[in-house]
């Protein structure tokens, strides 16, 4: 069964990647929560996090006074994650094309790396190798 998509906003995003570490005090319930969350980088006033959502959709479960993620929440913070960095690879990857003219062979090698052609030390004996 394929993954569903979910909008989220940029701080459920954060909410996600938090408790995948660990739980998060509940702020509905526990009255310390606030400090919790800002140590942790989440602000549990944003207009944006909107937890009653995550919990909805099952991202997130209220479990003993905390927050808890669920399979499916941990799914899509995984998935998030991977997208991101599929982005960076292909930044990477294309900077490598632009730079093609002036270092083609560090460009060659940074591309073939990007793609799993080749291992991180065969991709440096080839941005050694003269031209």
């Amino acid at each position: 069964m394929p993954l569903p998509q979910f909008e989220l906003s940029r701080p459920q995003y954060q909410l996600l990647a938090a408790t995948v570490l660990m739980p998060l005090p509940d702020p509905a319930g526990a009255d310390d929560a606030r400090t919790e969350w800002l140590a942790r980088g989440l602000d549990p006033g944003d207009d944006e996090l909107d937890v009653s959502e995550l919990v909805f959709l099952g991202l997130v479960a209220r479990k003993d006074g905390s927050l808890t993620m669920t399979g499916l929440g941990a799914a899509v913070h995984y998935r998030a994650a991977h997208e991101a960095a599929e982005e960076r690879l292909s930044s990477v990857a294309r900077l490598a094309e632009s730079a093609e003219d002036t270092h083609s062979q560090l460009a060659r090698a940074v591309r073939r790396l990007a793609q799993g052609a080749i291992s991180f030390e065969q991709a440096l004996a080839e941005a050694k190798r003269e031209p």
